[in-house]
């Protein structure tokens, strides 16, 4: 995802509670999980409902105008 300050962010999108898939919701300005309505803040933080963790980064590099995406190790 791109923040509205123009950084790129990416996550495992797997929400950290029951498996369930998390999705963007730029409207909301928040990472989303429909299952339960859980909700992480753009670094992925857990900050409503039941995720008892963050998620899972990944790291992000953009080279001219490419964008690789890799597992955070």
């Amino acid at each position: 995802m791109r923040t509205p300050k123009g950084d790129f962010r990416a996550f495992d999108a797997t929400c950290t509670h029951l498996d369930c898939t998390v999705q963007y919701k730029k409207d909301m300005g928040v990472i989303w999980c429909a299952c339960h309505n859980g909700k992480y803040d753009l670094n992925g933080r857990n900050i409503s409902g039941p995720p008892p963790r963050p998620l899972i980064p990944f790291k992000v590099i953009v080279q001219g105008d490419e964008i690789f995406v890799s597992k955070q190790l």
